[in-house]
């Protein structure tokens, strides 16, 4: 069995939330890979702490969906499938539509909140940073969908997909695509000029064909 880089030591902001936090990103990172067992022991080992807090932090990231786990049996990396993608993406679709919708109601009573996660997703293409920082300005602006629509039920279930969704995103961004960097400012600017007029069938619209884009190109990249 591959005996994966150490991790680092956790800190004391708490024990099994940090633990799940390290081993989320050696999981976004490609230091586990989708279907890859998880050891409790070689992961406290790493991590230096106790199984109980391993076995804690596994349990938040089950929670998140991103591994999975039976009796008597280790902990894996969700495999990633087309026919997951699929489910997954067709449920955020759904919600990002409402985001949007609502996002676009608040924006006719004055709200905004959009240029910082525009300017970080700019700044994370021009500076050539890793295809990780990209990923993450691309979610962040998509939080900040979520957070200008204030709807705390809506909030909860994308926080619930979230985790996967960036690990399919960065599945996808392994390889370069055609105009992808070119191509991804315009549209997240678009989608929030679309909000800022106020206009909620549109920005419906507009989020949801959004999702179904990423989608496609997504299942290009997954075998069945």
């Amino acid at each position: 069995m591959r005996t994966p880089a150490p991790l680092g030591p956790v800190t004391a902001r708490g024990i099994a939330a940090e633990a799940a936090h390290m081993i989320r990103e050696a999981i976004m990172n490609g230091t586990f890979r989708p279907g890859e067992e998880l050891r409790e022991g070689a992961l406290a080992e790493s991590l230096a702490v106790s199984r109980g807090s391993v076995r804690e932090g596994l349990s938040i990231l089950e929670r998140e969906g991103i591994i999975r786990t039976g009796w008597h049996r280790p902990a894996t990396v969700i495999p990633a499938s087309r026919h997951h993608a699929r489910s997954l993406y067709r449920l955020r679709a759904g919600l990002e539509r409402i985001a949007a919708q609502g996002a676009a109601e608040k924006a006719r009573e004055g709200a905004s909140g959009f240029a910082e996660p525009l300017e970080r997703l700019r700044t994370a293409l021009s500076d050539g940073v890793e295809r990780s920082g990209v990923v993450r300005a691309d979610l962040e602006f998509h939080d900040a969908v979520y957070a200008l629509a204030d709807n705390a039920p809506l909030t909860s279930a994308w926080q619930a997909i979230r985790s996967q969704i960036r690990l399919y995103q960065l599945l996808r961004s392994t390889e370069p695509e055609t105009g992808y960097d070119s191509s991804l400012v315009s549209e997240h600017e678009q989608y929030a000029d679309i909000v800022a007029s106020g206009d909620e069938e549109a920005a419906g619209r507009y989020a949801e064909r959004h999702v179904e884009s990423a989608l496609e190109v997504l299942l290009e990249r997954l075998a069945d």
